[in-house]
């Protein structure tokens, strides 16, 4: 399950158990549970992000709550809106199989980095369908999450190989694209996502070798990035990591930022979309 989807379920238990007598009392309570999810030791990025639409989505129409009888019938409100909202966001993935429905051809290599769910799914999907590919994953320290995601795809039957995070730019003249999934994806199109990616996908732009990321549309977040010097401490570092006496500069980051410019196309459940649409797409999921 992505740390999001179980980030909005956490909300939703919070809201069957939450005695507020207001509306106002409580978005001040659901707003406390949004900063202890998002002080554990997990993705921040799209918990934060996933965790600020649902609320936007179930709070969004205030007259209709507004003309509820009393609290107790606005909570029926806010419980139907958030248990339709998780289902959609649970729908998601299967969205984004339907728009890489034909990404994936005989005979391509594919470089992937890290682990991703819905990278996974999509390579998954077209082997099932007889496609036959190879992939490259890298290693991806300091956790060795590629060496996770290569074990499940020869599960699947694909053929992968396992290299060096230093060694893309030695393979990247054999590959035909690079996939990518993402923590989260900027108002400009650029995306966080697993520490390495940048270089990646720098590499692959500068080999003229397409980057298509597979992403949700809850990880649209509403930041401009100006470079990863400016990414908050919360999203480079695990909490644990924060609350320690630990020196951050040396710390290991958990992302980095990819900027728009070294990116081809966003497979979404919103569609396949170019890095220009994002913020159109966060005003209309924002209103």
């Amino acid at each position: 399950m992505s740390p999001a989807i179980a980030a909005m379920k956490a909300l939703m238990e919070s809201l069957r158990q939450d005695d507020s007598t207001t509306l106002q009392e409580f978005i001040e309570k659901m707003k406390d549970a949004r900063e202890a999810l998002s002080d554990t030791d997990v993705s921040v990025v799209s918990v934060s992000s996933g965790c600020e639409l649902f609320m936007r989505f179930i709070t969004l129409k205030h007259l209709e709550l507004e003309q509820a009888a009393d609290f107790a019938s606005c909570r029926e409100i806010l419980l139907r809106r958030g248990e339709d909202f998780i289902k959609s966001m649970e729908e998601n993935r299967k969205k984004i199989l339907r728009s890489s429905n034909t990404l994936i051809k005989d005979g391509m290599t594919i470089l992937t980095h890290s682990r991703s769910r819905n990278v996974l799914a999509v390579m998954t999907e077209a082997a099932k369908q007889g496609r036959q590919f190879d992939v490259f994953v890298t290693e991806s320290q300091p956790d060795c999450s590629g060496c996770r995601m290569a074990d499940e795809l020869k599960a699947a039957g694909i053929p992968c190989i396992v290299i060096l995070d230093s060694a893309v730019g030695y393979v990247m003249e054999r590959v035909t694209a690079v996939m990518l999934g993402a923590e989260g994806v900027c108002e400009n199109g650029g995306i966080l996502n697993k520490i390495g990616s940048c270089t990646v996908a720098t590499l692959a732009h500068l080999k003229n070798k397409p980057v298509y990321v597979m992403v949700e549309s809850y990880k649209f977040i509403r930041t401009i990035p100006l470079n990863n010097s400016s990414l908050p401490k919360k999203y480079l570092h695990r909490a644990s990591v924060l609350k320690s006496d630990r020196d951050l500069k040396s710390a290991h980051p958990l992302v980095d930022y990819t900027p728009p410019q070294n990116l081809t196309l966003l497979y979404t459940d919103l569609g396949v979309l170019p890095t220009s649409a994002v913020t159109e797409h966060l005003i209309k999921l924002y209103t």
